[in-house]
């Protein structure tokens, strides 16, 4: 890595009609500490990651993300808990330890795995205008000491067919996750599909309400007409609140 790192996204590149749907409605991302947000925007360079953190530390990875500049996601539920003898609405993960991070692809190695010893050698050397930032240097090895990518072990790395790529998710789908998941409502459910009851196999779209723009396949689930939202062909699924049958369209 030679080149200071690009740490706000800001793409330029046309985007695909079914896409502009979905980012029109895609909340910003916000920091849950210094209240830092960042906007979506879709880059043509950038690819939707999907990381792991260590134990109960994926908000603290996100919160870094944010401050770095780049957009990404943890998926969240608002759960009755009793606290201190009193209930309480909590934010709780939906998929503990998993962080959706939106990077560009030529310097996702940089933020995850960290500067290398020589890149920081040879920042050190550099005039101080000319310099990568000394905190943002130390935010970068932090996020690389609290997450790792997570790997599709289904394909090989197209430049060392030893190894597995970090797994990706195709934009269009993490949109309508993001969707689904920033409503934080409390009837989200993360679902084995074997134990969803679809209703067909086609996909639809939320037209109307609080879940609008959501694409996915219906389904009941605890008894509850709603949409069942899958990620990487189905290892990580999410189904929603109940939804009307006007309010949805078939695809």
């Amino acid at each position: 890595m030679n080149t200071l790192p690009n740490g706000s996204l800001h793409g330029e590149e046309a985007i695909s009609s079914n896409a502009e749907v979905t980012l029109d409605i895609i909340p910003e991302a916000v920091d849950s500490q210094k209240g830092v947000s960042v906007k979506y925007v879709q880059s043509s360079g950038s690819d939707w990651y999907v990381l792991r953190a260590s134990y109960g530390r994926e908000v603290k990875v996100r919160d870094i993300l944010l401050g770095l500049g780049l957009y990404a996601h943890v998926a969240e539920r608002y759960e009755m808990k009793i606290v201190k003898g009193k209930r309480k609405k909590v934010l709780v993960s939906l998929l503990p330890n998993l962080v959706f991070a939106y990077m560009p692809k030529d310097q996702a190695d940089f933020y995850i795995k960290g500067p290398s010893p020589a890149f920081i050698k040879s920042n050190s050397e550099k005039e101080a205008e000319d310099r990568v930032p000394d905190d943002f240097l130390r935010s970068v090895i932090e996020l690389s000491m609290l997450s790792s990518f997570y790997y599709n072990h289904f394909e090989r790395d197209e430049n060392d067919g030893e190894k597995n790529p970090p797994l990706t998710i195709q934009e269009r789908e993490m949109l309508s996750f993001i969707r689904a998941t920033c409503t934080k409502s409390v009837h989200l459910k993360n679902v084995d599909l074997q134990k969803c009851r679809f209703l067909d196999g086609q996909m639809v779209e939320v037209i109307k309400g609080d879940y609008m723009g959501v694409r996915g396949r219906m389904a009941r689930v605890a008894g509850q007409q709603c949409i069942v939202v899958s990620l990487a062909n189905g290892k990580w699924n999410i189904s929603t609140d109940y939804i009307p049958t006007p309010f949805i369209r078939p695809l």
